[in-house]
């Protein structure tokens, strides 16, 4: 009998600590309900926040594997798709800076989310500049198809294949929140200076009245180089917000790499397939791409 007692007791204690715990839990919201709806705002923005930035990667990303078919393969229609992407581009950004910007006013629950939002500005900003120098990209594809000439550096379509995988690895890292897809980037720190090497050693081969029809490739080439120094900015932003560290712990690493690739050129060793020494760097990034999931998400 003393144990049934024992137990009733216990059981009509928890029952009014429940109902206390309960009752303080409202008052609580009562007496701050700004508390509330301000860390319900935080996670409803942060969320739309992630969605543009992901909506905006995934547009820029298309812009630029059209840009680059444009030149390649010379159709049209890539071009067309291109320019229609420009306006999509330009209010994701805006919203995006607009949301960034409201919720830098609020108190962030974590170090983590705060980091977020300081990389999103960064990020947009170098995605609208690389779907800008697509379009550039483009303009010039164009030049090729009015006077229905072929692409003379044979080198673009390597350098297009790079840029291309440098773009998808950014794009993998901010769905994946993979910090080592961005580092991959970042350890390729330089390869626009490769990239203008690589073209001025073709352009040194080619007669006098060949170097006057190749303004198209030299614009393209330095567009290329633009979109790969915007890679490295959104990786950069990448590795703060996911570990709060910058570039520069991979610097040294990255400028060995180039020294790699630029002395083979210099001394002719680089891949006999490909004499520019950017083989290297496709065959290198291309193990991140082994996942065929990742594919289907872009």
């Amino acid at each position: 009998m003393n144990g049934y007692a024992e137990e009733k007791r216990i059981s009509e204690w928890k029952e009014i600590h429940a109902i206390a715990t309960q009752e303080a839990l409202i008052a609580e919201i009562f007496e701050n309900p700004e508390g509330l709806c301000n860390s319900m705002d935080i996670h409803e923005h942060t969320q739309t926040l992630r969605l543009h930035l992901l909506d905006m990667a995934r547009v820029s990303q298309r812009s630029i594997d059209y840009s680059i078919k444009a030149y390649k393969l010379g159709g049209s229609e890539f071009c067309t798709n291109v320019r229609d992407n420009t306006y999509e581009v330009n209010i994701l950004h805006r919203e995006i800076t607009e949301i960034a910007q409201d919720l830098l006013l609020m108190d962030m629950p974590s170090e983590s989310d705060l980091r977020f939002v300081l990389s999103s500005p960064r990020i947009c900003n170098a995605l609208q500049a690389m779907h800008r120098q697509a379009v550039e990209i483009v303009a010039n594809s164009m030049g090729f198809l009015e006077t229905r000439g072929k692409l003379k550096c044979t080198d673009l379509a390597t350098m297009g294949d790079v840029v291309n995988s440098l773009v998808r690895l950014c794009v993998v890292a901010l769905f994946e929140e993979g910090i080592e897809h961005a580092e991959t980037v970042l350890l390729t720190d330089g390869v626009e200076r490769l990239f203008e090497m690589t073209f001025y050693d073709w352009y040194r081969t080619i007669d006098q009245r060949a170097r006057t029809q190749a303004g198209h490739e030299l614009a393209i080439t330095k567009h290329l180089s633009q979109i790969a120094q915007q890679t490295h900015e959104i990786a950069d932003a990448i590795v703060f917000w996911l570990e709060g560290t910058t570039r520069q712990s991979l610097h040294g690493a990255s400028k060995k790499l180039l020294r790699r690739e630029t002395t083979l050129v210099a001394k002719g060793e680089a891949d006999t397939t490909d004499s520019s020494g950017m083989q290297s760097f496709l065959q290198s990034i291309e193990i991140c791409f082994a996942d065929g999931r990742f594919w289907s998400r872009l």
